[in-house]
């Protein structure tokens, strides 16, 4: 079942045909500006550019990511102040109603390296 629009899926799919960039979250900043919602000292919160339409069976309203500003792989590399600001993101969405989701750097459906932890707001919340 495909979570995007049929819309979203095309631009998706011909972005990463098309982008000719290292990481797409690193140059994020300079690439999309607008879509920067917010930052902290070593983390971005991004709104999704293909968002998803569909989530856990529900309609999607909002769709961010949290990234962090400097290109890691896994929670596991986080150095201290980034575990705090991520997780200080993490609270302050959940409060706010975003169910959260990252995949494992080991899970082939993921199609960027850098981390990234998808934040989604059902529609009614």
């Amino acid at each position: 079942m495909n979570m995007r629009t049929p819309e979203n899926q095309a631009a998706y799919d011909a972005f990463k045909q098309t982008y000719k960039g290292e990481c797409a979250f690193c140059d994020m900043p300079e690439r999309e500006p607008t879509q920067v919602v917010e930052t902290n000292e070593t983390m971005m919160v991004i709104q999704n550019i293909f968002p998803y339409n569909n989530w856990d069976g529900f309609v999607v309203a909002d769709h961010r990511m949290i990234v962090p500003k400097r290109h890691l792989g896994s929670l596991d590399a986080f150095n201290e102040q980034e575990r705090n600001d991520y997780f200080d993101l993490l609270r302050e969405y959940e409060a706010a109603h975003y169910s959260f989701y990252s995949r494992a750097p080991s899970n082939t459906a993921r199609t960027v390296y850098h981390l990234h932890t998808h934040l989604i707001k059902p529609v009614g919340y």
